[in-house]
């Protein structure tokens, strides 16, 4: 890692060091849920339209498939007449009545091999939205709904192409009732490719939300945190990715927990005196390097997330975009819908992106 402030505004440089084609991968979340609504209007979702499932069951590990699916079920789940489960491994129970998905970066897993096998021949409804190559390709005993990616990119950029495929399989579902917002996948794509363009490296820092993010959390211990569990999903893929791309470390959790650690998280603060210019390492020791918590919320409810952590002492509320002023109505009720869904992906693509900026920086 270099010493000092990094210069993420080097364009030549970041270029040079992005051997890797890491900034133009962790880009391309808008075409890769593009593509996931290509596959949907060439029909590879039809057979699901008039099926009214018992249960749609997720067989995913704890990678990047786990964690979207965590973000799906936390926003579609309470608005949905349907279970909807996430597992490692196939129930027992599952049969002609159930839609299984299978999602993983691991074609051979012999856990998604299994799963896929075992539900196909069980005759419930098989969707592979993982590669669907080796040892999972062999497993198949019939046929299945074929979502698996379209756009090659590195297993940890692939968050938006599991979200938007677990997205259209619900929504496909038409005999199924579901109460709030609709998806609208083509417009999530725009809205990612918005923000992929806005990112660009030829983008200064200070209109560059990702270099920006980047900044932010360099060199320092971060906490991620959200005040919903759809939030904590993307927390969760935030501090993966960020230790994935750059190796920066960082931890997820809930923000009544980070709020209780308050009084520890001011010991680990920089003194009110402390000045970096007159701080010299060989006489006052080193600086500390005190924890930066990251707070990833939705517009209308950055006002709260600001009220449940005004008491820390190094807090960034990450929002997608203006924050909504409090019109002194009640808190939004209930929870999240897909409503949360495009300004939660942006913050995705973003932490996908800073994280990227982060290692190229580090590599220089």
């Amino acid at each position: 890692m270099l010493t000092g402030a990094p210069d993420l505004d080097d364009v030549a440089a970041l270029t040079d060091a992005d051997v890797e084609g890491l900034l133009p991968a962790s880009a391309l979340a808008g075409a890769q849920v593009r593509a996931v609504v290509a596959a949907r209007e060439e029909g590879a979702l039809e057979p699901l339209r008039h099926l009214r499932p018992r249960a749609v069951v997720v067989v995913c590990g704890d990678g990047t498939a786990g964690r979207a699916t965590d973000l799906v079920l936390a926003l579609v789940g309470p608005h949905i007449d349907v279970p909807l489960i996430k597992t490692a491994v196939m129930p027992s129970w599952i049969g002609p009545l159930d839609v299984v998905v299978v999602a993983g970066d691991d074609a051979g897993d012999p856990r998604l091999a299994e799963a896929a096998s075992r539900a196909g021949r069980r005759q419930a409804e098989v969707v592979v939205a993982g590669p669907l190559e080796g040892p999972l390709r062999k497993s198949l005993g019939g046929p299945v709904l074929d979502m698996s990616p379209r756009i090659r990119v590195l297993e940890r950029f692939r968050f938006a192409h599991y979200v938007s495929v677990l997205v259209a399989v619900l929504d496909s579902l038409d005999a199924v009732r579901m109460s709030g917002e609709r998806a609208k996948l083509a417009e999530l794509a725009d809205e990612l490719d918005r923000e992929a363009a806005g990112n660009h490296p030829g983008n200064e820092m200070f209109h560059n939300a990702a270099k920006e993010l980047a900044a932010r959390v360099v060199g320092r211990p971060t906490v991620w945190t959200a005040e919903t569990p759809a939030g904590m999903a993307l927390a969760s893929h935030a501090a993966r990715t960020f230790f994935a791309s750059a190796g920066s470390i960082g931890v997820a959790t809930d923000v009544h927990d980070v709020v209780a650690a308050g009084p520890l998280l001011h010991r680990t603060a920089l003194p009110t005196d402390y000045d970096p210019i007159f701080h010299d390492a060989q006489i006052d020791g080193p600086a500390a390097e005190p924890v930066r918590v990251q707070v990833l919320t939705t517009p209308d409810r950055e006002w709260l997330a600001r009220r449940l952590t005004a008491t820390l002492p190094e807090v960034d509320i990450q929002i997608s975009g203006p924050a909504e002023a409090p019109t002194g109505e009640a808190p939004p009720s209930g929870p999240p819908g897909l409503g949360d869904l495009v300004p939660l992906m942006i913050l995705a693509l973003r932490t996908d992106m800073a994280g990227a900026y982060l290692r190229l920086v580090g590599e220089r």
